[in-house]
């Protein structure tokens, strides 16, 4: 079974930005709303995401989420809701739960989404690597002669030199 994303509308009034994106950029963490009270579970805050809507702009909450979080489908009513949000928007994978969230009135779920899982059943095969020496490096070079024309640039250089310094 694959993971799922938990989108909750927040019911109180936040000013606050806690994503991937803001933690890279590195900077004092925001002060978070008691999350654990809040949705009734232990919560990783490393791996949840909690922003006013507005600051992703003219980006519409389904496409945000499913650029950021690659759910396996969005229905349209699931982006319908979503995209009507106003205010804060908090969402939360189930990995970042200990269990099941038993959201309190601060929270109001909207959609939970099944994420994508990667699949790992396929067997490859490996790359010959030996097709690969002897062939030229670049597209000027296509009969792999560069060396004898730098030594052969080289050569006349010198001989230059050497008629300039007896000269």
């Amino acid at each position: 079974m694959s993971e799922r994303l938990h989108v909750f509308a927040v019911n109180v009034t936040l000013d606050l930005c806690h994503t991937h994106h803001s933690r890279a950029q590195g900077g004092p963490p925001p002060v978070l709303p008691p999350l654990d009270a809040w949705l009734g579970a232990a919560v990783d805050t490393d791996a949840i995401e909690m922003f006013e809507i507005k600051d992703i702009g003219d980006l519409r909450l389904s496409d945000y989420v499913e650029m950021a979080f690659a759910p396996e489908a969005v229905t349209a009513d699931d982006a319908r809701r979503m995209d009507a949000l106003e205010g804060t928007v908090l969402l939360v994978p189930e990995r970042a739960l200990d269990t099941a969230p038993v959201p309190g009135a601060q929270l109001t779920l909207i959609a939970t989404l099944p994420l994508a899982a990667p699949d790992h059943r396929a067997v490859l095969p490996k790359a010959a690597i030996g097709d690969l020496v002897g062939r030229p490096t670049g597209p000027g070079n296509p009969s792999g002669r560069t060396g004898g024309l730098v030594w052969l640039v080289l050569l006349l250089a010198g001989a230059g030199l050497l008629v300039m310094w007896l000269a």
